[in-house]
C-alpha cells in the first residue's frame, strides 16, 4: 500500500516529498552549500548514514538534487537544481517561524 496522502493538490504533494522526517534539514544543508554525504551528515548528525541515503535518493528522483559523477577516488557530489533552488525562500521562512514560534526557543537562540 502506498504511503501519503492520496490526494492530488499541489500542496499534498508536496508535502509528501518534503514532509518526511529529516527531509527539509538535509535541504537545507544542501541549500547552506553542503556537496558531499560526510558534509551533509556532519549537519544533520543525528539521521543514519543509510536513511540520509535514501533521502538524498528521493530528492534526486524529484529533480530536486542531481547526484554529479564521481571522479575515481573522489567523494560523489550533490547539487542543488533549479526546483530545489526554489525551496530556499521557504525553508529560510521556516527557519525563522520556528525561531520565533517554535517551543522551547529562548530570545538568545
Amino acid at each position: 500500500m502506498r504511503r501519503g496522502y492520496g490526494q492530488y493538490c499541489p500542496l499534498a504533494l508536496a508535502a509528501e516529498l518534503l514532509c518526511s522526517r529529516w527531509t527539509l534539514l538535509v535541504v537545507s544543508r544542501l541549500l547552506d552549500g553542503c556537496t558531499q554525504f560526510n558534509e551533509i551528515h556532519r549537519g544533520v548528525p543525528r539521521i543514519s548514514p543509510s536513511l540520509l541515503s535514501q533521502r538524498l535518493s528521493k530528492l534526486e528522483h524529484a529533480g530536486i538534487i542531481a547526484r554529479c559523477p564521481a571522479k575515481r577516488g573522489a567523494p560523489r557530489k550533490y547539487t542543488v537544481t533549479p526546483a530545489g533552488r526554489e525551496l530556499e525562500p521557504i525553508v529560510e521562512s521556516l527557519a525563522v517561524w520556528g525561531q520565533h514560534w517554535a517551543r522551547d526557543m529562548r530570545d538568545d537562540d
